[in-house]
């Protein structure tokens, strides 16, 4: 037997968690042992000492000199490029194919993503994104993760601390704070009566925060753009929509399920602000803090409704719904489709 693209990367990762074991390689791919050990000697792979980390390698971080590897000027310019100036992107999925990732052969270049360590090439690859070597808090620009709208990972960045502190609960201990999403500290939130007049519910904070703060990550049913469109023109005729776009293949609808997020309201001067950012691979959206926020605030953001998207992936033109005109509006039925209705 032979094995595909997907298992020959498989088969080299595997080669390192099971140390050579050819038998319980073959096992798991559900391939011949023969297969294995061919392809073992056409890669010249060598089982490696493990090397256990310290305790306190976190602390004492890197070596000097390191912090080069991760700079963003070992990126391949154009390919950086085209990662900075994308509008949104699709569904990632990582690379797999064969020789080393270019223009011609990657995925992830070609839909401008930065490759990582999920992809066939992982580590080996140009185009991998290689995390921060931060001593802060990662909250700048200064921070290569921060300045990509990714998240720490702890594979890669060992200086911040990144992800060591205990999940569902703010970091205490940890330098790092840009892994809100993927550990869940989101902040205190409180469910009430908006502040403005008819708009139904709002979302309150309980304690101050302050600029730049996580708030909580929008979730929700995750839909197809075609679906969005359909469930669209339902939630504009009662003037209702908690429809986000998350990629350029899928939405994120928080009408039937979310958190408390879906109960934010618009305003075009908002204290919140969204972020796109990728975690662990995936595009995630973020709520935070756009200003100091005193506590027991309602919180609002731009709901961006009136901006167009136009671009080689997907075309959007923006528009302006009743409620956001007039608040009283809100979940109740369109003029312009009770006047319908009503000449019918």
């Amino acid at each position: 037997t032979t094995m595909n693209p997907a298992d020959r990367a498989m088969c080299e990762r595997l080669f390192l968690m099971y140390q050579g074991d050819a038998e319980q390689i073959s096992h798991v791919l559900g391939v011949h042992q023969s297969t294995v050990e061919s392809f073992i000697r056409e890669r010249e792979l060598q089982v490696k000492d493990l090397q256990h980390v310290k305790s306190d390698s976190v602390a004492t971080g890197r070596k000097k000199g390191n912090k080069k590897a991760s700079s963003m000027k070992n990126y391949n310019p154009a390919w950086l490029k085209r990662v900075e100036d994308a509008e949104i992107h699709p569904m990632f999925i990582p690379c797999d194919h064969d020789g080393v990732c270019s223009e011609e052969t990657c995925s992830c270049i070609q839909n401008r993503f930065f490759c990582t360590k999920h992809c066939v090439w992982g580590l080996k690859s140009r185009n991998l994104f290689r995390g921060c070597s931060c001593s802060g808090k990662c909250t700048t620009k200064s921070c290569s993760c921060f300045a990509a709208k990714r998240e720490c990972d702890p594979d890669f960045c060992t200086t911040c601390g990144a992800c060591t502190d205990p999940p569902n609960k703010p970091a205490q201990t940890q330098r790092c704070r840009n892994d809100n999403i993927g550990m869940r500290r989101h902040c205190h939130l409180l469910l009430a009566r908006s502040q403005i007049e008819d708009a139904g519910w709002g979302i309150y904070t309980k304690y101050p925060l302050r600029k730049g703060d996580f708030v909580h990550e929008y979730t929700g049913e995750v839909i197809s753009q075609e679906e969005a469109e359909r469930r669209g023109r339902i939630y504009d005729k009662v003037n209702r929509s908690y429809l986000f776009n998350l990629t350029s293949d899928f939405v994120v609808d928080a009408s039937r399920k979310g958190n408390k997020t879906r109960f934010a309201n618009h305003s075009s001067k908002p204290n919140c602000l969204t972020k796109m950012v990728t975690v662990n691979g995936n595009a995630r959206i973020g709520l935070f803090a756009k200003d100091d926020i005193e506590a027991q605030s309602e919180l609002f953001f731009d709901y961006r409704y009136d901006v167009s998207l136009d671009n080689d992936l997907i075309v959007k033109p923006g528009m302006e719904v009743e409620w956001q005109k007039n608040p009283k509006m809100a979940n109740k039925i369109s003029v312009k489709y009770s006047s319908e209705d009503e000449s019918t």
